[in-house]
């Protein structure tokens, strides 16, 4: 099978191309210098069209941030240690990542944690009231709840369960 030549792209049609993919979703620096990567355009070009970029606030690691702690809580049920990691692994700064964290409702957060280990304990299986206990911590811990809260909770999930009986 005959390879189609890839016809080499301007820097113009680089710019235009990481614009779009900046206004599809929030993405951090690291992630836009990843992609430019992938264009073959000298590396010259490649800060000018990141500089455009962030000048022109298609980037900014402060909004990603926020997103992604939004989403990650909300969505897809993650603890604060998880989110914290895969931000770090993003390469956003210590003190953006605290604010961000900052910003989410502890209520909120914690009533996440309480309706995963609800959902969770129906389906673990356990010869033990502690076994159970054990599986159900670790699983929230997995999920990057903070150990000490995934402990309250579950004492405070007991607790009903007894005055329910």
């Amino acid at each position: 099978m005959p390879q189609k030549s890839v016809k080499p792209l301007s820097p113009d049609q680089v710019l235009d191309k990481m614009a779009k993919y900046c206004a599809y979703q929030e993405r951090c620096v690291k992630d836009v210098k990843d992609k430019l990567k992938t264009y073959d355009i000298p590396q010259v070009d490649r800060d000018k069209i990141l500089e455009y970029l962030l000048d022109n606030r298609f980037v900014n690691d402060e909004r990603f941030a926020k997103s992604f702690v939004r989403g990650k809580v909300n969505q897809s049920g993650w603890g604060m240690n998880k989110i914290r990691f895969h931000l770090m692994q993003k390469g956003i700064d210590k003190d953006l990542i605290d604010e961000a964290l900052g910003q989410t409702d502890e209520e909120i957060y914690r009533q996440r944690l309480i309706d995963i280990l609800k959902t969770k304990s129906k389906t673990v299986k356990a010869e033990t009231d502690y076994e159970k206990k054990r599986k159900l911590a670790a699983y929230a811990m997995q999920k990057g709840f903070e150990g000490s809260l995934v402990w309250e909770v579950l004492k405070e999930l007991k607790a009903d369960q007894n005055e329910n009986r």
